[in-house]
């Protein structure tokens, strides 16, 4: 299976408190089951869109003025196995805001999450767990208020646009688009 997409995943963090509408399978906290895996060599399967809802709290005492930390949208069988893909961010300095709710929506290519289910043996269907983890400096407490997934078709595509993505809201200034 080849992806049209450039990249294996792209990233992208905003300031928003919600999980947009078209993903539509989604949990309050860090972690969801995931519906059964569609056959991976579905030539029309694009990927599956991860969605994060994430506050970052600083401790008082830090003096720092901006860190990096890691947001991993990990994949977790049932049997034990793990499979993260991580997104580094940086707090502060008009990128991420501590104390503010942000949204990242990372799109894994069916490509790259096949190749993830295959390290770790995703093959039992309906066994996976989808979990939001962080690693950051200490002194940043991460919390995760919402979590969320949908698997991406072809034939999604033409339901996908920004009034859907956003629900309208145009209030949104800042956007930051990572390719890895």
């Amino acid at each position: 299976m080849k992806s049209d997409l450039p990249n294996r995943r792209i990233d992208i963090v905003i300031p928003k408190t919600q999980i947009p509408t078209w993903c539509n399978k989604q949990n309050v906290g860090g972690s969801i089951r995931m519906d059964p895996l569609p056959n991976m060599d579905d030539k029309n399967l694009i990927g599956v869109a991860c969605c994060i809802t994430f506050v970052v709290h600083d401790h008082p005492t830090n003096l720092g003025e901006g860190w990096l930390l890691h947001i991993s949208v990990s994949f977790r069988s049932y049997k034990g196995g793990w499979c993260s893909i991580r997104t580094p961010l940086h707090i502060g300095k008009d990128l991420i805001t501590v104390d503010l709710e942000h949204l990242l929506l990372t799109l894994i290519t069916g490509e790259a999450f096949k190749d993830c289910a295959a390290k770790v043996g995703f093959h039992d269907h309906g066994n996976i767990e989808l979990v939001s983890r962080f690693s950051g400096p200490h002194g940043l407490h991460f919390e995760t208020k919402n979590c969320g997934y949908r698997w991406i078709f072809k034939e999604d595509l033409d339901k996908l646009n920004p009034q859907m993505m956003f629900n309208g809201d145009s209030s949104v200034q800042n956007m930051y688009l990572t390719n890895n």
